[in-house]
């Protein structure tokens, strides 16, 4: 087939013309929209806002972890001494003795009830004790528990009243317990200890 020298020029003309067109529509399918760009920068701004709002409040946030440092410290200092529960189990019985002798009240049995672990390394020590005495020794008992500075609960109270001979007598009942903190691998041992007692 022979082709006129005028259809080459049409022909060629026609190629050019959708070789433009293919090639505007690649080059505008790749490149992103000037909108994209423009949301794609803002996006950009606000985030690098954040950053610089954040590194603003650094010093802010280190006065805070100093100052919940500083009250960490101080309610440590309220923990009781040791890091053997045994010990310091020993040790809050002979706390318990001395308020109870402070404030009048007899304790006629002491029991030494099972430690607990509370969270990360401290472990909750707890004393059983049956007291004889008035209700008003009961009071200045549980406010000396209270008071006392070392941190101290009463988990338990049970009361038990009689009257002998015209007078009203209490038998009081409590639990008491207080925190340690124990070395973290020993309350690791411990709970491993616990699992095997347990099978």
């Amino acid at each position: 087939m022979n082709v006129s020298a005028r259809e080459k020029r049409f022909l060629i003309a026609g190629a050019a013309v959708s070789a433009l067109v293919l090639g505007w529509y690649l080059v505008g399918s790749l490149l992103p929209s000037g909108s994209d760009l423009a949301n794609t920068v803002e996006l950009k701004k606000r985030m690098l806002l954040k950053q610089k709002e954040t590194l603003q409040q650094e010093e802010a946030f280190r006065g805070r972890v100093s100052l919940y440092q500083e009250r960490l410290q101080q309610t440590r200092g309220r923990i009781l001494p040791g890091d053997n529960p045994s010990i310091a189990s020993a040790e809050l019985q002979r706390v318990l003795s001395d308020l109870a002798a402070a404030a009048g009240v007899e304790i006629t049995q002491k029991n030494i009830q099972k430690e607990q672990k509370l969270q990360d390394d401290l472990v909750k020590i707890s004393v059983r004790i049956d007291t004889n005495c008035s209700p008003l020794q009961l009071v200045q008992f549980m406010s000396a528990i209270e008071n006392y500075d070392k941190y101290l609960t009463l988990d338990e109270l049970a009361v038990n009243g009689f009257r002998i001979q015209r007078r009203f007598e209490i038998r009081p009942s409590m639990t008491v317990s207080g925190i340690i903190a124990v070395p973290p691998g020993q309350g690791e041992e411990k709970t491993a200890d616990e699992k095997q007692s347990a099978r």
